[in-house]
């Protein structure tokens, strides 16, 4: 019988929902909503399909220990029982981090000093030898939820975070994260049955974001080594089952076309997308906002317009007032999508939005609106 082990997918604040119907879809069981994450079952390929496949996760953490604890001696003598070596060698490397409530300790980093002695003691019983510690990319990476006198122990199964997807060869300045791009087009319910346009595309992100779902590119495929990777437990040829078990599609009958007025920046979106190897879907070119238009109607339209941190709020306003006359006076029959946190200037729009959700660009709290610009009946439905 195979083990089921318990596992917490962190994510950002409001993609918990889509989330969860992800994990569910990819075969986790007793999924259960949380603060900025999903708590879910599973068994060890579980883990590594949820790593490689889910768009909305952060991070995959794996459950291994759970205990209560009366003091500092407890605590330090319970993190010792776990069997580390399990896991890691000896001469290898490890970091701790806490995040803690009411509990006994003045703070989370003596909690994490206590746990770290309590590993490398162990080792040095048993090898006489311990691992050191490596804070930047250690080859185990603990975390510890301790709330009140109750402590959870989990192993980082993911390394780096899940939205550095690793298509990424240049940054824009103000670029949204790959989680958020993939979540704003699946809230949008475009189901590739449209073409998708991004006309203040910046780096692209959106628009391979949306390629990757429509041509069904697992989240992880161009991600580098996962931490489980580095784990003595590794089992490579479940690794390449699971990595198998993607279908990924030679083609799909929509297209998908990005503009940017910088020069610059559309740079960075033909090096991505060539990073990508999407340059056969996504078609780039420079031209301002007011000069964009769809090549055919129905589509959808999902950009990040600038929030005016680098913009006084009068030309902010006047920037957002031109887009929504952009909208109004060229897209007619599509369907928009505007994720902003100037609420001000999206007032300046002047379309009614049907569809309001809230969403987190960084710490930047977001709306992310829909428009629907039809001068008939409606032909786009979710």
């Amino acid at each position: 019988m195979i083990r089921k082990e318990k596992f917490v997918a962190k994510t950002y604040a409001g993609l918990e929902e889509i989330l969860l119907e992800e994990l569910k879809q990819l075969g986790a069981e007793n999924c259960e909503l949380s603060t900025r994450a999903v708590t879910f079952e599973g068994d060890i390929a579980m883990m590594y399909r949820a790593n490689y496949f889910c768009r909305f996760a952060l991070r995959i953490l794996w459950q291994v220990g759970h205990f209560t604890f009366r003091d500092n001696k407890q605590f330090y003598e319970e993190i010792f029982k776990f069997p580390a070596e399990k896991i890691m060698r000896e001469d290898g490397t490890l970091a701790f981090s806490v995040t803690m409530k009411d509990a006994i300790f003045a703070t989370p980093l003596y909690a994490a000093q206590l746990a770290k002695d309590a590993v490398c003691d162990r080792f040095r019983e048993k090898y006489d030898e311990r691992p050191s510690v490596n804070k930047n990319s250690p080859d185990a990476q603990f975390h510890i939820h301790i709330m009140g006198n109750t402590a959870t122990l989990f192993l980082d199964s993911s390394g780096e975070s899940l939205h550095k997807r690793g298509y990424r060869v240049s940054s824009h300045p103000a670029q949204i994260s790959e989680v958020v791009a993939a979540a704003m087009v699946k809230l949008s319910g475009w189901h590739a049955d449209c073409d998708l346009i991004d006309p203040m595309c910046g780096s692209g992100t959106i628009l391979i974001e949306a390629a990757m779902a429509a041509l069904n590119i697992p989240a992880g495929f161009y991600h580098g080594p996962y931490g489980f990777s580095r784990w003595k437990n590794f089992d490579k040829k479940l690794w390449e089952k699971v990595m198998d078990e993607a279908d990924i599609l030679d083609d799909v009958p929509v297209n998908f076309y990005g503009s940017d007025i910088s020069s610059r920046y559309l740079g960075m979106a033909i090096a991505n997308v060539e990073e990508a190897r999407l340059e056969d879907f996504i078609k780039l070119r420079r031209c301002a906002m007011r000069e964009s238009f769809p090549k055919q109607t129905p589509a959808v339209v999902i950009f990040n317009p600038p929030y005016g941190e680098r913009l006084d709020m009068e030309d902010i306003e006047e920037a957002y007032k031109e887009i929504g006359d952009t909208l109004k006076q060229k897209y007619t029959d599509c369907t928009a999508f505007i994720i902003s946190s100037n609420i001000a200037a999206l007032k300046r729009i002047g379309l009614h939005a049907s569809k309001r959700f809230t969403l987190y660009n960084g710490a930047l709290e977001c709306k992310f609106m829909r428009f629907d610009l039809y001068s008939g009946k409606k032909k786009y439905e979710e």
